[in-house]
């Protein structure tokens, strides 16, 4: 990959570890995740449709965390190939 490309991965790796260091937006999943899951548990059995959103935002919300995980550690493996780069 060339350097401009690991540059702005390394860029949007930084942007993604402060969304994920972010008190607001981990305030906000929590709160998002507690929700879902006791709708989820407090669900009546005749809820079936209920349980079924429910189950589909929860992974929904750890899909959206994991994106961004991803990117961050791809920023942090292009900042590595980047001192590698710079060491030859």
């Amino acid at each position: 990959m060339d350097e401009g490309k690991l540059r702005d991965e390394v860029a949007r790796g930084v942007q993604a570890e402060a969304i994920l260091r972010n008190p607001i937006f981990d305030e906000a999943f929590e709160t998002l995740l507690t929700h879902y899951n006791n709708e989820l548990l407090n669900s009546l059995p005749s809820e079936k449709e209920k349980r079924e959103q429910c189950y589909y935002a929860i992974n929904m919300l750890q899909k959206v965390q994991d994106e961004i995980t991803s990117i961050m550690q791809t920023g942090k493996m292009a900042s590595k190939e980047l001192g590698e780069d710079s060491l030859q």
